[in-house]
């Protein structure tokens, strides 16, 4: 392709604000490879996203660097290792509100998180929208920090044990 010059402000993008939609679920029922709408939409699913403070939920998987040096080479190079999915502590406000994540998260141990991202929160789950799944083991809630401002948080330790690919939700 020829060079040509960037529009101004770069490609289209979507708004983190409103376009993403977290669900909760205990234990280990939904298919990494083939989540369904159905499961989205069974009982023991609950829509979690608003419980979430800014910053509370961090899905990260960075790789690791490994050395490749060789002998006698004027330089040393990098080989790409294994990623490491990580879920920083989550923070969510502290409710008694029925389908909260304080109340849905109460026990802790294994849950999966479903994530879906550029879709407007206030549509409904349906076949070919784009999600992950995140199979994780949760700890004990405790109180979050207090600075004299804003809501009261429950913070909670998330161990990933698999992160999965962005896939397509079937029926």
């Amino acid at each position: 392709m020829p060079d040509v010059v960037e529009t101004f402000g770069g490609p289209p993008a979507v708004d983190q604000t409103g376009n993403l939609t977290i669900w909760a679920i205990p234990g280990r029922t939904v298919n990494q490879a083939t989540p369904s709408v159905a499961l989205i939409s069974g009982a023991t699913c609950f829509r979690v996203t608003y419980s979430f403070m800014s910053g509370g939920w961090a899905v990260t998987a960075p790789q690791e660097l490994l050395a490749d040096t060789r002998l006698t080479s004027p330089q040393d190079r990098q080989s790409l290792g294994r990623t490491t999915p990580a879920l920083a502590d989550l923070m969510y406000v502290d409710s008694t509100a029925a389908g909260s994540a304080a109340a849905v998260l109460a026990a802790g141990g294994e849950f999966q998180f479903i994530e879906r991202r550029n879709v407007p929160q206030t549509t409904l789950a349906v076949a070919g929208q784009r999600v992950r799944v995140i199979n994780v083991t949760l700890g004990a809630q405790v109180p979050g920090p207090t600075d004299g401002t804003g809501k009261f948080a429950i913070m909670q330790a998330a161990a990933v044990d698999s992160l999965g690919s962005t896939v397509a939700l079937v029926v």
